[in-house]
């Protein structure tokens, strides 16, 4: 999971949950077409729903991933990533709520469900274009850049507690797609399991904000 550096002097930490990052590598991460069958009554797929708010915003002139110490483009990825994870709590509801594409009627009538789902595309496990995709390598390889042992320590924790609570984050989206589609489960289930992903993307976001400020990075 969370790859640790070598410590260079104590300081308090930031409080982690463990998660193995090899559990994600089980749970597949696009959108599950069962689950949307049971949450409608079946015959449409992923390609046919969207986000009520539109999904992420659009990014441009995203610097590509290298390796070795990166550049300040490069880091500018970390921005534009903690960017969108504020777009997307700050429209939490609209973002994670997916209908049928070009329905005008009725939530109920252009089956209208509530999908976490999308928490994946912000947080970097959707595609290789989104801005947080290996935003733990990125961090790695940037922890040379820090230039006193105080925030290097804070740095280094963020970092390994980030790596955890991006897992989980994306694992719970997982399990709250299905949350209906589960024996006994319902929208009420799907709204729990939401609430939790919800506030992993909320510390999520307050790490990387750590990692931008020990890296004297202005959001």
């Amino acid at each position: 999971p969370g790859q640790r550096l070598p410590a260079r002097r104590s300081c308090s930490t930031i409080e982690s949950t463990v998660t193995r990052r090899a559990l994600l590598f089980t749970l597949p991460l696009a959108y599950s077409t069962a689950a949307h069958g049971a949450a409608t009554g079946g015959g449409f797929v992923e390609g046919q729903f969207a986000s009520v708010g539109g999904g992420p915003p659009k990014i441009k002139g995203l610097a590509p991933l290298t390796k070795g110490e990166p550049s300040a483009a490069e880091l500018n990825r970390l921005v534009v990533g903690y960017q969108r994870l504020q777009f997307l709590l700050n429209n939490w509801d609209a973002e994670t709520t997916v209908c049928i594409k070009g329905c005008k009627g009725a939530y109920e009538s252009c089956g209208c469900v509530r999908d976490p789902l999308v928490v994946q595309s912000y947080m970097g496990y959707k595609s290789m274009n989104d801005p947080l995709f290996k935003a733990g390598d990125l961090m790695l390889r940037a922890s040379s850049l820090i230039q006193n042992d105080a925030d290097f320590e804070r740095y280094n924790d963020a970092m390994e507690t980030w790596n955890n609570k991006a897992d989980a984050g994306n694992i719970m989206a997982y399990v709250s797609s299905w949350g209906e589609a589960n024996p006994g489960g319902g929208q009420d289930n799907i709204l729990r399991y939401l609430e939790k992903s919800r506030k992993e993307v909320v510390e999520s976001a307050n790490l990387l904000k750590v990692i931008l400020d020990c890296l004297n990075i202005t959001v």
